[in-house]
C-alpha cells in the first residue's frame, strides 16, 4: 500500500552547515516517522547562493551541498528529491515528475520563504512555517503578493504556523496581515540527538551569528539582531564567575572586545561544519548561554531556538533570554529564562547545585514539549490532514 506524500520545500543544499541542516532534518525525519513518503524540493533561489565551508566561498555549484544531504536522505528513506540549479538544470526529479507529485501530494510544507517552484501551486494544501517571527511579518507586503523564485509568499499558503507563539496577543506588535498564525515549535526527531553527560565540562557555550541580516524598522521602531542584546551582557563572565564561550561568526563581530571582557571566542565554522561537528560542540558543553535577537525580545513573540532545543535534547541545561516563551515552557530546572544579568548568575548557581538533575530535566523538557510526533501531529490535525501512524 502506497504511503501519503508530504512535500517539503526547503533550504538545505545552499547552506549545508550543521546546525541549519539538523534543524530541518527534524521536519523530514519526523514526517517520515508519522508514515508519510517525504519528498524534498529546493530551488537555487538567487545567484551565487551555494555556500562551500571548505573554501568559505559562494557559488552556483550545488555539488558540496548535495553531497552532504543525500546520505541523510537515504538513511531516513527519502528516495525522491529535486534541486533546480542556477542554469535551470533539474537534479534528481525532473519537472514533469515534480508537477505530477504536487498534484497528488497531501500537502506541501515550506519552512521559511526561501524556496518556491510554480509547480507547488498544484498542491491542494500548502503549509507555511514561519521560523523567524516578526522579521517575516515586518518584511511582508501589507497587501497580498505572489511567490517567485527565491521567495515563497505566505499569501500563497492556506495554513500558517509560527515559532512566535505569542503573535496575536494584545502586547505583541507583530502584524498578522489578516492571516491566522498558529503556534508551532521546532520538532525534535529524538533519535537524531542522543544525550551526552559531561559533568567535567566547564564552559557554557553557544553558536552565534553577530548581526545576521541586519535590523528592520516597523512603525518607527527598530528591531535588531543578537548583537544589540549581546552588548548588554558584556561583563557577564566577571559577574557570573563562569566560563562562557561563543562560536562566533558574522561580519563585524567584535571578537577582541568580547575576549577583553572575559568571553572565550572560537570559530563558528569549526563548530558547524557538519551535523556531527555541531552535535559534538553541543555535547562537550556544560550547557548553553545565549541571548536572543533584539527583535524577538522587543516583540515578546515567544520564539524559541532550534539550537536551544538541540542543547536540551543533548541533556544540557540552558540559560536563554526570555522572549515570552516562559509563559508556556517550564523554567527553573533544565531550562532557565533570563531578562537580567542577575537572572543569569542565579541560573548558573542553580545548575551547579545539582548538575546531573538539571541535565535529566533538560532532556525531559525536549522530549515532552518538542517531540516531533506531538508537534507535527498537532500541525497535521490543525490542517485537517491524515496522520498515517
Amino acid at each position: 500500500m502506497s504511503r501519503p506524500v508530504a512535500i517539503v520545500a526547503g533550504y538545505l543544499t545552499r547552506y549545508p552547515l550543521g546546525g541549519h541542516l539538523l534543524s530541518q532534518y527534524h521536519f523530514l525525519a519526523g514526517l517520515a516517522k508519522l508514515g508519510y513518503e517525504v519528498v524534498f524540493l529546493e530551488h537555487h533561489g538567487w545567484e551565487q547562493a551555494c555556500y562551500d565551508p571548505r573554501t568559505n566561498t559562494m557559488s552556483d555549484d550545488p555539488t558540496y551541498g548535495l553531497g552532504q544531504i543525500l546520505p541523510f536522505f537515504e538513511h531516513i528513506g527519502i528516495r525522491r528529491w529535486c534541486y533546480v540549479d542556477a542554469t535551470g538544470k533539474w537534479h534528481g526529479l525532473q519537472r514533469d515528475e515534480v508537477k505530477t507529485l504536487c498534484g497528488r501530494a497531501d500537502f506541501i510544507l515550506c519552512a521559511s520563504s526561501t524556496t518556491w517552484l510554480e509547480e507547488l501551486r498544484d498542491c491542494r494544501k500548502r503549509i507555511f512555517v514561519d521560523i523567524d517571527p516578526g522579521f517575516t511579518q515586518f518584511k511582508m507586503s501589507p497587501t497580498p503578493n505572489t511567490s517567485c523564485a527565491g521567495y515563497a509568499s505566505p499569501y500563497d499558503f492556506n495554513c500558517h504556523f509560527t515559532f512566535g507563539e505569542r503573535i496575536g496577543k494584545p502586547d505583541c506588535p507583530i502584524p498578522t496581515h489578516g492571516l491566522r498564525w498558529q503556534p508551532f515549535r521546532q520538532p525534535l526527531a529524538r533519535e537524531l540527538i542522543q544525550p551526552r553527560y559531561t559533568p567535567e565540562a566547564k564552559r557554557f557555550t553557544t553558536v552565534m551569528s553577530w548581526a545576521a541580516y541586519g535590523s528592520v524598522d516597523y512603525q518607527g521602531v527598530t528591531y535588531g539582531q543578537k548583537n544589540v542584546e549581546m552588548l548588554k551582557f558584556l561583563d557577564l563572565p566577571q559577574r557570573a564567575g563562569e566560563a562562557f564561550e561563543i562560536a562566533l561568526g558574522g561580519v563585524g563581530a567584535p571578537a577582541q572586545q568580547l575576549e577583553a571582557a572575559g568571553w572565550i571566542i572560537t570559530e563558528a565554522l569549526a563548530a558547524t561544519r557538519s551535523v556531527n561537528a555541531y552535535l559534538n560542540y553541543l555535547g562537550h558543553s556544560r550547557g548553553e548561554f545565549s541571548v536572543a535577537k533584539d527583535g524577538y525580545v522587543k516583540t515578546r513573540c515567544g520564539w524559541f531556538s532550534d539550537r536551544t532545543v538541540a542543547y536540551l535534547a543533548s541533556g544540557k541545561p540552558v540559560i536563554v533570554q526570555d522572549t515570552g516563551f516562559s509563559e508556556f515552557l517550564p523554567c527553573g530546572e533544565g531550562l532557565f529564562a533570563f531578562q537580567t544579568a542577575d537572572d543569569v548568575v542565579r541560573a548558573v548557581e542553580e545548575i551547579g547545585k545539582d548538575y546531573e538533575r538539571n541535565c535529566r530535566v533538560a532532556r525531559r523538557i525536549a522530549e515532552e514539549y518538542f517531540d516531533s510526533d506531538k508537534v507535527l501531529r498537532a500541525m497535521l490535525l490543525a490542517c485537517d490532514l491524515p496522520v498515517p501512524r
